[in-house]
C-alpha cells in the first residue's frame, strides 16, 4: 500500500466511527455530513487503489519478457487444482 492510501482508509475510518458515535446523541440530519465525508473518503480510496493497481501492472507486464516457449505447467502451487506431475516409470527388459 502507497502512504496516501494508508491516509485515506485511515480517515475514511476515524470519519466513519466518529459518525456513528455522533449518531447515538443526535439525529440523522445533523451527523449526514460525517457519514458523507466517511463515504467519499472511501469512494477516492478506492479509485486511487484500482489507480495504483492498473500502474503495478502495466509496469510487471513492460518488466517481463515475453518468451512463449517457455511455460510453467503448474506455476502456481497453492491452487486447490494443483496436481503434482506423475513420475515415469522405467520399462523392464
Amino acid at each position: 500500500m502507497k502512504l496516501l492510501e494508508n491516509i485515506l482508509l485511515a480517515f475514511c475510518v476515524a470519519t466513519l466511527a466518529i459518525g456513528v458515535h455522533q449518531l447515538y446523541y443526535y439525529e440523522v440530519q445533523e451527523v449526514y455530513w460525517i457519514l458523507s465525508l466517511s463515504v467519499f473518503l472511501f469512494l477516492v480510496y478506492t479509485y486511487i487503489r484500482s489507480k495504483n493497481s492498473d500502474k503495478e501492472k502495466e509496469e510487471n507486464e513492460n518488466s517481463t519478457p515475453k518468451n512463449n516457449n517457455t511455460k510453467k505447467q503448474y506455476s502456481n502451487k497453492e491452487s486447490s487444482n494443483y496436481m503434482p506431475p506423475k513420475k515415469k516409470r522405467k520399462k523392464r527388459q
